[in-house]
């Protein structure tokens, strides 16, 4: 990475390296896995269940390796990839884009036998690794859903349109042959640039912002895509198939408008990464809403990828948001792993 400190690029090999591992278990086998693990894993870490596919924390190493052979009986790990890596030193955390691959080789609960399918998808992990042993300490997971989870966990007549990832987004981040390409600008201030157009952009949703400020930090044809599909998209059928949430400058500020006239709204940065070399940012996210004329509350948090034109614009957004689907998802039927 060129415009990274060494600090940034040692916290984003530790994020490749526990990612890599993970996804392994089908070449080089569970056991020999789970020792590797043991060396990267801290004894008390937590793994945070995002309150959408996963209800409950993992808490300590002994239940993060149980939920690893489990996910590894139920799914084989064809692809299991880090597409994208950022780090911020000063938080010590790293978030990773994941593309992956799964076939169905074991029973999920409310299946009577495995379906050999292979799903597709895309997830985003934020790693905290402690700043003395440099082992993982917490992991947030947000992950698209598999084929058979999709019919296990939503309720019938329920909409479920993910974000095709794989076709509409990591071809923008040069995937091909294995590889996510370097997008690297000869500018060492790109990165600035990054970290102040997407702090602008979450401060947006705001209600005390100037709106103005997304003709500056929004590339005009900017897209956004709704990663677990049971928000957005659900309510969009003229954008059947593609799970776009937003679709340009003037659509993002038009949901924006539409939301403040109805709220009072406090959106709060809680953690990002930027990397310029691949023209990529990270962030989580949460916000407050207060209805104006009448007594409605709601908080929602997420998680995004983010990807940057040249100028440092904000060009494409994954976003996993995290509210509540109790009316579209089954409560008893738990996802795989939190993987």
């Amino acid at each position: 990475m060129a415009f990274v400190s060494n600090k940034q690029e040692q916290l984003s090999g530790l994020a490749r390296k526990f990612i890599e591992t993970w996804g392994s278990a089908a070449t080089r086998g569970i056991d020999t896995v789970k020792q590797d693990l043991k060396e990267m894993v801290a004894d008390d870490c937590v793994f945070k269940a995002d309150g959408v596919l996963y209800t409950d924390d993992l808490k300590g190493l002994p239940a993060i390796l149980h939920a690893l052979e489990r996910e590894h009986s139920i799914y084989e790990h064809s692809t299991y990839y880090p597409v994208a890596v950022a780090a911020n030193e000063d938080d010590n955390i790293a978030f990773v884009g994941v593309a992956w691959e799964y076939k169905n080789v074991g029973s999920l609960q409310g299946m009577e036998k495995p379906t050999n399918r292979t799903s597709k998808g895309f997830s985003i992990k934020q790693l905290k690794f402690d700043p003395n042993s440099n082992k993982l300490v917490l992991s947030r997971v947000n992950r698209q859903m598999t084929q058979e989870e999709r019919e296990v966990l939503v309720n019938p007549g329920s909409k479920c349109q993910p974000a095709d990832v794989f076709g509409d987004v990591l071809p923008k981040l040069g995937w091909g042959a294995q590889e996510a390409s370097q997008q690297k600008v000869d500018d060492p201030d790109f990165a600035a640039k990054q970290k102040n157009n997407l702090m602008t952009w979450v401060h947006c949703w705001s209600s005390d912002a100037d709106l103005d400020q997304l003709n500056n930090v929004l590339d005009p044809a900017f897209m956004a895509y709704d990663a677990y599909g049971l928000h957005h998209a659900a309510d969009k059928p003229d954008r059947e198939g593609h799970a776009i949430s937003m679709m340009g400058r003037d659509d993002a500020r038009a949901a924006i408008s539409g939301l403040q006239k109805k709220f009072t709204d406090r959106n709060k940065l809680l953690a990002f990464a930027v990397n310029p070399d691949q023209r990529v940012a990270f962030d989580h996210w949460h916000g407050e809403a207060q209805g104006r004329d009448s007594d409605v509350k709601f908080s929602t948090e997420g998680v995004d990828m983010i990807l940057f034109n040249a100028h440092g614009q904000l060009s494409t957004l994954v976003q996993f948001d995290m509210q509540d689907y109790s009316k579209q998802l089954r409560s008893n039927a738990p996802a795989t792993s939190q993987s």
